[in-house]
């Protein structure tokens, strides 16, 4: 099984997204990610043993953060390049306690020895993949044109680790497990409650 750990969008953003991809699929031949797949990945696993599916969830429920999480989603963007583009995907604001968060899920899960992530974390929303070269000058026009690139923040209580298989009609994500977040307990915190104790 594929496995990947990301987080979940709200109703708002996806409301927002789904709006733009109505806007913008008629200009291109873009395979465009359904709504209820799109997320923002934290660290990409890849096939792994379901065996051994209990040590990932296992080593995921230990990941700590230091802050809250917010996540605005502002800006276009294509991977690799503009004018050679094989992902079209939103910006995601690559904050400090996100990277914190991905650095975190990336650390643990090297310990099972998931390769690390070697490049920089790169936050973004995958709207839709290109298959092959295609005329995209209609719709940078139409990006040019809208109202606006601010499609909304999340501010997620919790994390997820996903299983994805692939079908005929696209992929299908199931979510396995859930993780809200963790916060280490403050030293003088700490320290009063041991004092009372």
């Amino acid at each position: 099984m594929r496995l990947f750990v990301a987080l979940d969008l709200n109703t708002k953003v996806i409301a927002n997204l789904t709006e733009l991809v109505r806007r913008l699929a008629p200009m291109a031949p873009i395979h465009w990610v359904h709504p209820r797949n799109m997320h923002v990945t934290l660290k990409y696993i890849g096939e792994w043993d379901e065996d051994r599916l209990d040590e990932v969830v296992d080593t995921l429920s230990r990941v700590r953060i230091q802050a809250k999480v917010k996540v605005p989603l502002a800006g276009l963007g294509f991977f690799p390049y503009p004018r050679s583009p094989r992902v079209f995907w939103v910006i995601a604001e690559n904050t400090p306690p996100l990277r914190q968060l991905a650095s975190n899920v990336d650390s643990r899960l090297s310990r099972l020895g998931i390769a690390p992530e070697v490049r920089p974390y790169v936050p973004h929303l995958t709207l839709g993949r290109l298959r092959g070269e295609c005329d995209l000058t209609e719709m940078h026009e139409a990006i040019e044109e809208l109202p606006t690139r601010d499609f909304g923040a999340i501010e997620p209580d919790s994390f997820s680790l996903y299983g994805s298989s692939l079908t005929e009609s696209g992929p299908i994500h199931r979510k396995i497990e859930e993780f809200p977040y963790q916060m280490p307990v403050a030293k003088d915190y700490a320290s009063r409650v041991a004092v009372r104790a």
